[in-house]
């Protein structure tokens, strides 16, 4: 990609192509726009960008992005692929791209430092976020945003997407679990006694929140080099104001503060319209970010999106976590030595709770060895809970193909189906008892994962009479010199 890449130069390519709508009728923060934009991306529309927002005509942010990646072809757009670009392909692409991580540029400041603010003057109400469902606990200013946090330790910065609540004018209460990279950080800034530094990053070009949003091991690099892969150049980033973190210098918004972890400091938060479709995590007290100061380009655009997908309801996150998440999951059973893998997928309304394997069986006891790789990564924390695994002959973007071979490949009692117990798992599914969703007693949710092993059991003993295979032919394949004699007196049938 060559020239300017920000959130506004993203802006201007979606209006080219007619992928952006402007609002400009007078729209209410309060689950109005939230209404707005659940109803566009169920009839799969466009981008939004609302332009006239209640209470917000003279503040010091008067315009709300949103739906930006809230189509496949949006997300091809992104890096520089065509809207037509199927998933399996944009899949390949980031899997390769993640591979190739690009340098960050250190620069010494850039638009999003055209205006400073600190102390007193600091007022998050000062930006239109929305209270996006009608029974989250408050408006949701960490949507689609990306956290920046450094280890203390290593120096390595890591950059996260985790959602968080406004609780006052200067404080923003977050879900901080023990499993994400930065709850990592924070066990260590806590061991030292000391508050995390922390600065939150509000609009710039898509690929970073796609990076941001995907749990990927990286070392001796961040989110940002990946972002940077992604977009095939190099990103420019500008020191904070009140830490050594580094932010993207064209951003739209920064804010930057810290979080203690001494409870007398903890905010209320919860619940918020989660990934499953349902609201997660109760109201109760969570740790803050305590913001210090504000940076910001001249007419700002915040960046915020609604969550939450369910049958025939949408919003944007699928559409890029899936694609991203399944290539970095692919890789990441590559650098583990599992041989073999030929596709990852999951179904974007299930988004990575289910995810599927497509392998080159060799070995007996491969999908096994594919599971339990999958199931030690730390993204595991959040996703993986069901992994079905089928044979190269399966297309796993296939539905059909997939239901197919649950049904005639899987015999529970041959141990096609296993239960891995008592494991780490989503405090915001759902299906986790109450008691276990404790993110401050445990630190994350428990699952009891499953396997299927759809492949062909190489135990069922070889039928001779079709000539050593594990499974009869298939009967729906028409025999081939038929086939050419039925299609060339095919209009004599007179079926058409």
């Amino acid at each position: 990609m060559q020239g300017r890449e920000d959130l506004r130069s993203w802006i201007e390519l979606l209006e080219s192509k007619g992928e952006l709508r402007h609002v400009k009728t007078e729209v209410d923060w309060d689950r109005e726009i939230g209404a707005i934009t659940r109803l566009v991306a169920n009839n799969k529309g466009p981008a939004l960008l609302f332009e006239n927002i209640k209470d917000y005509k003279d503040a010091r942010c008067t315009k709300l992005f949103t739906n930006g990646l809230g189509s496949r072809s949006r997300v091809a757009m992104a890096i520089g692929l065509p809207p037509d670009t199927t998933f399996k392909k944009l899949t390949q692409v980031i899997k390769e791209r993640f591979t190739k991580p690009v340098s960050s540029k250190l620069v010494r400041t850039g638009p999003v430092k055209e205006n400073i603010v600190s102390g007193e003057d600091v007022d998050l109400f000062q930006l239109p976020v929305p209270k996006w469902h009608h029974q989250d606990g408050g408006r949701y200013i960490n949507t689609s945003c990306s956290v920046v946090t450094r280890d203390p330790e290593s120096g390595e910065l890591n950059i996260g997407t985790y959602r968080g609540m406004i609780a006052d004018r200067r404080s923003i209460g977050v879900l901080l679990a023990a499993t994400q990279h930065w709850g990592g950080h924070f066990s260590k800034y806590r061991a030292m006694k000391k508050p995390m530094p922390v600065a939150v990053v509000y609009g710039w070009h898509p690929t970073l929140l796609m990076t941001s949003t995907c749990p990927i091991q990286h070392l001796g690099y961040s989110e940002y080099e990946l972002a940077g892969a992604l977009r095939q150049g190099p990103m420019e980033l500008a020191r904070c104001e009140t830490s050594d973190l580094l932010v993207p210098a064209d951003a739209e918004i920064v804010i930057e503060g810290s979080i203690s972890s001494n409870r007398e400091d903890f905010v209320m938060e919860g619940p918020f319209g989660e990934y499953p479709g349902y609201y997660g995590g109760s109201k109760s007290p969570k740790p803050c970010i305590k913001v210090d100061c504000i940076t910001h380009r001249n007419n700002p655009i915040f960046r915020g999106s609604l969550e939450g997908t369910s049958p025939g309801k949408w919003c944007e996150s699928p559409y890029y976590v899936v694609p991203c998440l399944s290539a970095a999951l692919w890789n990441a059973l590559a650098s583990v030595g599992v041989p073999g893998i030929v596709d990852v997928w999951s179904p974007p309304v299930t988004c990575a709770t289910h995810v599927r394997v497509r392998i080159r069986k060799i070995y007996r006891g491969q999908a096994q060895q594919v599971a339990n790789a999958i199931w030690g990564m730390w993204s595991a924390g959040w996703f993986f809970k069901h992994v079905v695994v089928v044979d190269e002959d399966i297309d796993i973007r296939d539905d059909e193909a997939v239901e197919w071979a649950i049904a005639y490949r899987v015999n529970a009692g041959m141990d096609d189906v296993l239960f891995f117990k008592r494991t780490f798992g989503s405090l915001l599914d759902p299906s986790v008892p109450l008691g276990d969703r404790d993110v401050l007693k445990y630190g994350q949710g428990k699952w009891t994962r499953v396997l299927v092993d759809a492949t062909k059991n190489w135990e069922l003993g070889r039928q001779e009479q079709y000539g050593g295979e594990l499974y009869p032919p298939l009967a729906t394949e028409i025999d081939p010199d038929i086939e050419k004699f039925v299609k060339k007196r095919w209009k004599e049938y007179e079926l058409d």
